[in-house]
């Protein structure tokens, strides 16, 4: 009986630190695998608002469908004209800062335009 009680203390002892030691390998992995995809999540998330930022900066048109009232931001770029955000050929009307400009499709918009179509 005392023989037996040695065995199992000792295979007791054994599993335990075996358990042990698999829970700490675990948590280090697991501590690992949080500590890298944080890194992701924030490089991505970084990666995001840079990309919006330049976006911002980059400067949007307005256009302002006076019809439905429908309203949509289009990204600025160098040399953007009237007919590549229009698809009638209508009047249009151009507020930039305080001043107002009668349109064509040829009229080269700048950044912070609103265009009203009419």
């Amino acid at each position: 009986m005392k023989q037996l009680c040695i065995i199992l203390l000792c295979a007791l002892c054994g599993c335990t630190a075996a358990a042990k030691k698999t829970i700490q390998a675990t948590g280090a992995v697991a501590e690992t695998t949080l500590k890298v995809g944080g890194k992701l999540t924030k490089a991505a998330v970084v990666s995001t608002i840079d990309v919006a930022g330049t976006a911002f900066k980059k400067g949007v048109v307005t256009v302002v469908d006076s019809v439905n009232g429908v309203s949509r931001k289009v990204p600025w770029e160098e040399g953007l004209r009237v007919s590549k955000i229009q698809a009638s050929r209508g009047p249009v009307e151009i507020v930039r800062g305080a001043q107002k400009i009668k349109g064509t499709a040829d009229t080269v918009l700048r950044a912070g335009d609103v265009v009203q179509l009419q």
